[in-house]
């Protein structure tokens, strides 16, 4: 553990540290700085511009009681009263962890506008959650991370839940490795696995070296311990509770905005995906994935448009990435996005293992490819051998 103090002798109040904080954390009160711990995020700027020595990062050797930390907590996507089909995969999952591990599992919610409380009972009752923390202020419907981790990193060290799970989205990847800064705790992300080990820690697998080896990450030291796991690594699975009474705490908070008013006014509009726009890899039905096969930019090109015109998202293996045909957001596999789609269509995708671990889940698979032995073919459910274009022309005479 960690703590940041102010020598209030060495202190003559010059302002110095005020004007270099980005996080609103240091204030001057009675001619003396005051930092307030839950805004610092101990990026050391007010100490490099400190030219009295008056602060300092102060270690603490304290040992972290384990017995004091108990449950699993999710943190829930929940935006305009919304909550985001994938966290369902993430509860799921955590269900699964607590048979293990014996702790009970809280859904946590933050947000401005409310869907009504018997509505959050029901649904998470469909899938097994006893208890949910609801945090509302009016000012939560505008997804700020700096508020929002400040909010979380104060109920973790409050609550002391033993493990704290995200999601691995835009939302999840922005705000877990903050809120794990401020609670000086460890965090593993983008996981594809999780599992509870003999003496109740959390075991926390994901690729590494490009996706060669799976590594399994363990903090037995440090609590909560945290992870983000990637969407559709998970299937939701719904458990019904036989006994109908759901704990739900609605608790108001002040949203502290470390972002000035005038930062917040060049927010101008959010947009959200419109029927131009790509149809985003872990929500999307209908997935037509280029291959290297494709052979080149434009072959990539009339991949996508042709999904454009059929109302599919269109994706990409890594090779085709790394040949600068497609970017990196558009890329399935053990190093890109892990889809669960209807269908997924495969345009000269050979089926590398990198790749099939994060398609293989799909409901309905077909591949089209002209070599009789691509790897894709074992795991599909319809086999197309012939030139991609050929068929794309042929689909494209018929529709």
């Amino acid at each position: 553990m960690s703590l940041i103090k102010v020598n209030q002798e060495k202190c003559n109040g010059c302002g110095k540290c005020l004007k270099v904080c980005n996080y609103n954390a240091i204030k001057i009160e009675d001619k003396k700085a005051n930092i307030d711990l839950y805004s610092c995020t101990f990026c050391n700027a007010c100490i490099d511009a400190c030219k009295f020595d008056a602060i300092k990062i102060i270690q603490s050797d304290r040992k972290i009681d384990s017995t004091e930390y108990k449950g699993i907590w999710v943190i829930v996507e929940y935006f305009n009263a919304e909550l985001k089909n994938t966290s369902f995969q993430l509860i799921s999952k955590a269900i699964e962890l607590s048979k293990a591990s014996g702790d009970e599992v809280t859904a946590v919610l933050i947000g401005g506008k409310t869907a009504g409380n018997e509505k959050l009972k029901r649904i998470f009752a469909e899938y097994g959650v006893k208890k949910i923390k609801l945090i509302v202020n009016d000012k939560l419907d505008r997804y700020i991370p700096e508020d929002f981790s400040v909010i979380i990193s104060t109920e973790i060290l409050v609550d002391k839940p033993k493990i704290v799970l995200f999601l691995g989205t835009i939302f999840g990847r922005s705000l877990a490795p903050r809120v794990a800064t401020r609670i000086r705790t460890g965090l593993t992300a983008d996981c594809t696995e999780l599992q509870i080990d003999k003496d109740g820690n959390l075991l926390q697998i994901r690729p590494t070296y490009g996706g060669k080896i799976l590594a399994t990450i363990i903090s037995p030291y440090n609590y909560p311990q945290m992870a983000s796991v990637r969407p559709n690594v998970f299937i939701k699975k719904k458990e019904p509770l036989k006994d109908a009474g759901i704990d739900l705490t609605v608790k108001k908070t002040e949203a502290r905005s470390v972002i000035s008013a005038k930062e917040l006014k060049k927010i101008l509009k959010v947009i959200s995906n419109t029927d131009g726009a790509q149809i985003p890899l872990d929500v999307a039905k209908i997935i037509f994935c280029a291959g290297l096969g494709v052979g080149s930019k434009e072959g990539f090109e009339l991949v996508k448009d042709f999904a454009r015109v059929n109302g599919a998202a269109i994706a990409a293996t890594r090779a085709v990435v790394d040949n600068g045909w497609a970017s990196v957001s558009e890329q399935i596999g053990q190093t890109g996005i892990t889809v669960r789609p209807e269908l997924y269509i495969g345009f000269g995708v050979s089926g590398a293992i990198h790749h099939i671990i994060g398609m293989r889940n799909s409901r309905k698979i077909v591949a089209i490819n002209k070599d009789l032995r691509a790897t894709i073919f074992k795991i599909a459910d319809y086999c197309i051998v012939a030139d991609l274009f050929d068929v794309i022309d042929k689909l494209k005479s018929n529709i």
